[in-house]
């Protein structure tokens, strides 16, 4: 990705975060993964905050919370932080749901590799839930969590056009007026046959043509999907992590 595009991506992260636009920048001296070895980090108090969120993002960490978590994240290592038990441990006995890891990648320009030659594609929900309705229920909840509005389902058509079936559907939704938040999901069946590469290319062609940057959230401990995320082309930049704070009692 080049210098203007990963400017974009901090810009839509820095929103989401409530920092000023400026904020998400590279810190000097800082390792150009998204594990950076040690601080400067950009720090944002909130004590009315019911989540404490950490994001590094080419090689810049920022931590939102109440000023009592950020204080005892003081010192702590960003990969330490990056971690179900190292963030839990700053935020104590009021800790709760947690969400990620996940890995943060980029994908920077329309690829022609689309896999199958002449795919039947569909864009309706309709098709694409017809997916989801024969993936893993986690699989299935994660896509529909991703909330997307724009969908493109490949079907296999082996046996005909009459008989053809929804096996493989991306999609994305516009996330701060920049980035395309992506997801792809391909029924169990149909897995490394070229299925999952046309809907994603396809998918995501389209949402750079729409003048987006396509990101993709993997979990950090998945690495099939991280792989199918490299094979498209993705490029990993940061990872995001964040926990629930119970309501004051």
């Amino acid at each position: 990705m080049n210098s203007h595009q990963i400017d974009i991506v901090r810009l839509a992260w820095a929103r989401d975060l409530g920092l000023p636009d400026s904020d998400f920048r590279p810190a000097s001296g800082l390792p150009a993964d998204f594990r950076p070895a040690s601080d400067p980090r950009t720090l944002l108090a909130d004590d009315t905050a019911r989540r404490v969120r950490f994001v590094v993002l080419d090689g810049h960490a920022v931590l939102v919370g109440p000023s009592d978590v950020l204080e005892r994240a003081d010192g702590v290592p960003a990969d330490v932080l990056a971690t179900r038990d190292g963030l839990a441990d700053v935020v104590g006995p009021r800790r709760g749901r947690c969400s990620g890891p996940v890995v943060l990648a980029y994908l920077d320009e329309v690829r022609a590799d689309v896999g199958a030659p002449n795919p039947l594609l569909s864009h309706s929900r309709r098709d694409a839930e017809r997916v989801l309705s024969t993936t893993p229920p986690d699989d299935a909840v994660a896509a529909r969590a991703a909330d997307a509005t724009t969908w493109v389902t490949v079907f296999d058509d082996s046996a005909g056009e009459a008989d053809a079936v929804p096996v493989s559907a991306s999609g994305y939704v516009e996330w701060q007026g920049f980035l395309a938040d992506t997801v792809a999901v391909t029924v169990p069946s149909h897995r490394r046959r070229g299925y999952g590469l046309t809907s994603a290319r396809l998918a995501t062609n389209d949402a750079i043509d729409s003048g987006l940057i396509p990101q993709m959230r993997v979990a950090m401990d998945d690495a099939g999907a991280r792989l199918f995320g490299r094979s498209l082309g993705f490029t990993e930049l940061g990872v995001a992590i964040a926990m629930d704070l119970p309501a004051p009692g």
